[in-house]
């Protein structure tokens, strides 16, 4: 016999009554619409990537079309990896979730969240315990169902899928070049040159080759290349880098790039070992390391391999060395080493701010950064919990130790006098009366100031379209110089036309320069702060070691230009965010 169904029982309430023929009322809407943030990531800043402002267009439809109101800009991570969250700004989020400030995340499609798939559904199932709604507007599945779920893990297995396999082709292509006796990478070398016909390198941008120079061995420069085996001869013998820099800045030699060449890039041309027919490649098992996480799992971090020789294997590369004895070469590179790691400059790298006002520093001589040093050791004060006395933490110009071209002569201050600047600074602004934080004055300089106007928005993407019609036209100068070589094209005619080309791509290289320049004279401004973030950051300051002091800074100081004398009034000086940043000083 079939049990009877279950009776849940009601409280009577009568119906309300309501006039022959009336329509019955309808139920209220929520008069809150969701609230929105847009969230963009681009793996690498190159000129066919999938651009940010495209990601964006996608989700601002998706968002117009579900109603949701946009509550702020765009969260955009440029050159940032979808295999690590460390670095992106999905803590961020997730912090914002909490606070409850938004509703729903919108991504372009499900990669830009993330190619881990383990860490990308431990985040999804944060933000979804949050109660935040997560989107993707051109792969729009509802994660709050079960087949919802599992198309979104299974969207992102795909992109792990990719990541890998493109991990798994560079790996290929890095043992190929080894074997090849190539270097690493394709960029330039001091000391070196591809051929004539090439164009000169460019910081920061790919190295453009032409077809006889496919096979990426890389040629002595007559000029350049002496000197490098004079560097690597005078460092065995004993002598300072110190030394050899300011000589370099005496001969007027500069790096590749067209830059000056510090201690840094010194170490950096030396430490390779190419001038000597050596190609280095990292040892693959010192790259990462495993370090637990906050929920007593583990991840790969990668490892700070910062001028740490035993970290790599030199092999015999396929270019000529800068010196034509191959004996004198093996001797100059063991001695190379030897003194190398047994100099002091061979420590330990971290990425964690030294001092509180690391990196914040800059001599009002040249308006270029100071470096920190110690006092000597027999007149230093005793450290406390491992921390040098803040009296005995120097700062010097570092273009004046450099090059001694400083037009101030190089200035110096002690961390405790930076840090007492810095706190008195601090006081005043609570001091201030809150009715100067919204001044008309102060509003006027944050509207005028603003980096995200559209002068500049037009000018980045201009950037952009330049630098894809430049290669465009460095491959048909490939393309007609192979036509030469088979006799499809006769030499005048490529003549006419390469001409025509270096002249497009001479008024493209100009009117490049003029935007950077029309850029790098558009200073970032940030609104200013109120008055709680200074409270905060005085309450805190005590309590702080040298890195969380020098975060509590970051947001809030430009730079602390340091002058002449022994006044603070007068020797400090801070431009904080919300202001524009002093010129620079040509040297």
């Amino acid at each position: 016999m079939q049990d009877p169904a279950p009776i849940r029982l009601r409280p009577t309430v009568p119906a309300p009554a309501f006039p022959v023929g009336a329509s019955l009322p309808q139920p209220q809407p929520d008069q809150r619409r969701k609230r929105g943030i847009i969230y963009v990531r681009v793996s690498k800043d190159r000129p066919d990537m999938i651009s940010p402002e495209l990601q964006v267009e996608h989700a601002t439809k998706l968002a117009q079309g579900e109603d949701i109101e946009i509550v702020m800009d765009p969260i955009i991570d440029i050159g940032k990896s979808g295999r690590a969250f460390d670095d992106r700004s999905i803590a961020d989020i997730i912090d914002m979730a909490r606070r409850r400030e938004f509703d729903v995340l919108i991504l372009w499609i499900w990669s830009r969240f993330g190619r881990n798939l383990r860490e990308s559904l431990q985040h999804l199932d944060t933000l979804t315990n949050y109660g935040i709604e997560v989107r993707a507007a051109r792969e729009d599945f509802d994660g709050r169902t079960t087949i919802g779920k599992f198309a979104i893990a299974q969207m992102l297995n795909i992109a792990e899928l990719e990541s890998n396999q493109k991990s798994d082709s560079w790996k290929d292509t890095i043992e190929r070049r080894r074997r090849a006796g190539l270097a690493h990478g394709s960029r330039g070398r001091f000391g070196y040159f591809r051929c004539d016909a090439c164009p000169p390198p460019e910081r920061g941008k790919q190295l453009l080759t032409c077809p006889r120079c496919k096979d990426g061995i890389l040629k002595i420069d007559p000029v350049t290349g002496p000197i490098l085996a004079s560097l690597y001869r005078r460092y065995a013998a004993g002598e300072s880098v110190r030394g050899m820099v300011l000589w370099l800045k005496e001969q007027g030699v500069k790096h590749y790039t067209g830059t000056d060449i510090d201690a840094g890039a010194l170490y950096q041309i030396l430490d390779s070992g190419f001038g000597l027919g050596f190609v280095r490649y990292q040892i693959p098992e010192l790259l990462h390391r495993t370090v637990e996480t906050p929920d007593g799992g583990t991840k790969l971090e990668r490892t700070s391999l910062h001028r740490d020789l035993t970290t790599y294997l030199y092999y015999r590369g396929a270019h000529d060395a800068v010196i034509d004895d191959t004996m004198e070469c093996e001797r100059l590179w063991d001695a190379y080493v030897e003194r190398r790691l047994s100099s002091s400059d061979d420590k330990g790298h971290s990425f964690r701010a030294k001092y509180s006002v690391s990196g914040l520093l800059s001599c009002a001589g040249c308006r270029r950064s100071m470096h920190s040093m110690l006092r000597a050791k027999k007149v230093q004060r005793p450290w406390v919990n491992s921390v040098p006395d803040p009296r005995d933490v120097l700062y010097r110009c570092t273009r004046h130790m450099k090059f001694k071209d400083c037009p101030g002569n190089g200035v110096y201050a002690t961390l405790a006098g930076a840090e007492e600047a810095v706190v008195q600074w601090l006081r005043d602004l609570v001091e201030q009366e809150p009715t100067l934080e919204t001044s008309v004055g102060q509003q006027a300089v944050e509207v005028v100031s603003n980096p995200e106007s559209p002068a500049v928005e037009q000018a980045v993407r201009r950037l952009r379209e330049i630098e894809g019609v430049l290669t465009e036209i460095t491959t048909r100068e490939d393309k007609l110089t192979d036509a030469v070589l088979d006799g499809l094209v006769s030499a005048d005619a490529a003549r006419r036309k390469r001409a025509e080309l270096e002249t497009q791509r001479a008024g493209l290289r100009a009117e490049e320069e003029t935007l950077k320049h029309r850029l790098q004279d558009q200073p970032t401004v940030l609104p200013r702060p109120d008055r709680s973030m200074f409270v905060k950051i005085l309450d805190l300051w005590k309590a702080a070691d040298h890195d969380d002091r020098r975060s509590l800074l970051k947001p809030v100081i430009r730079t602390v230009e340091v002058s002449r004398g022994r006044n603070h009034s007068d020797k400090y000086t801070v431009y904080p965010m919300w202001e524009a940043p002093p010129g620079p000083i040509a040297l």
